[in-house]
């Protein structure tokens, strides 16, 4: 009979929890909660697909995340449009077919390094890039939940490195299609050379072209370091992951459920970022040691930033968003 007391105020409890709960989260047991699902293209070893995981378990009993991948992001995005799918991770370069304004974040030189990209993705630009994507008139349209990724590309060539910009000069590279980099490389002194072939280091071996721009994770994945063993850590490009939910979605959940979204999206964001900037790290590190790769340091990175700095001014401008333009360019100094 002494315990009793102590058993009846547990229920009473669990019983006020329960309410609290039900309160906060609209009444959803744990069979009953909200569903989000997650598709993106990385394979499970990727820090994306870690990230979100770690994204799924602090949502637990908020919301039930389904993580889908190997997908497409094309596939992503049309799945997000029709409604089968509510959330994605995706690279500005799918996303721009859409809303051509993001096509900005994939021009070279846009940041001075990691830092820069960093302090402006979490600072006034990436206030201003979500509110793009937000009222950009695409299907249902998107909200944004954060900014991923970080990996920078470099230059990878087969006699010698490209320490300096004059190295450039008459250099054949093997590059992205985009138009606008195209213009940027020529302004370098690059000859740009789009690939014709699947095989990316079928042009390198064939001589076709003398140098390649990629990631170092890639440079391993694909063992270009057989047909090229210089690469010059110019990070002349970095990798903007968006996190972005359709629009039908994010309406579903109640206020609550949207703030536990965003902050569980903004843990996720920080692990992810932190984890590529390891992999590439590793990386790096793994082609000049086991690899034998001769790393070489770029001391032209300012010139590089000034002259193709009117690319992207003409482009920002062409779209209608010099103000984002100026903003990311505030943000070079802390």
């Amino acid at each position: 009979m002494a315990g009793a007391p102590f058993k009846c105020f547990t229920v009473r409890a669990v019983v006020v929890a329960s309410s609290l709960v039900a309160l906060l989260y609209g009444g959803a047991t744990s069979a009953e909660l909200p569903r989000l699902s997650v598709a993106h293209r990385f394979a499970q070893s990727h820090p994306v697909h870690q990230a979100l995981e770690q994204f799924r378990e602090n949502l637990a009993g908020v919301v039930s995340v389904e993580v889908n991948s190997p997908r497409n992001e094309r596939e992503s995005v049309q799945g997000m449009l029709s409604g089968s799918t509510d959330a994605t991770i995706i690279s500005p370069a799918v996303l721009q077919q859409t809303i051509s304004e993001l096509g900005m974040l994939d021009l070279i030189g846009l940041w001075c390094d990691r830092s820069h990209w960093a302090r402006a993705l979490h600072a006034e630009p990436g206030r201003e890039i979500s509110a793009l994507v937000e009222r950009a008139k695409s299907g249902a349209g998107f909200q944004v939940l954060g900014y991923w990724g970080g990996t920078q590309r470099h230059i990878l060539t087969r006699r010698d490195g490209v320490p300096k910009i004059e190295n450039l000069n008459g250099l054949r590279l093997q590059i992205l299609f985009n138009p606008v980099r195209s213009k940027m490389w020529k302004a370098l002194g690059v000859q740009p050379i789009l690939p014709t072939q699947p095989d990316l280091s079928a042009m390198l071996r064939a001589g076709t072209v003398e140098g390649i721009e990629e990631e170092a994770e890639v440079i391993i994945q694909t063992r270009l370091f057989e047909v090229a063993s210089h690469l010059t850590e110019t990070g002349h490009a970095i990798a903007t992951r968006l996190f972005i939910i359709a629009k039908p979605a994010w309406q579903r959940f109640t206020p609550a459920q949207q703030a536990a979204l965003t902050d569980a999206a903004q843990k996720a964001a920080a692990a992810a970022r932190a984890a590529e900037q390891e992999r590439e790290t590793t990386a790096l590190t793994s082609l000049k040691e086991r690899f034998g790769v001769h790393l070489h340091s770029f001391t032209g990175q300012d010139t590089l930033v000034a002259r193709t700095r009117t690319f992207r001014a003409r482009y920002a401008e062409e779209l209608s968003i010099s103000r984002l333009f100026t903003l990311i360019e505030k943000t070079a100094n802390p």
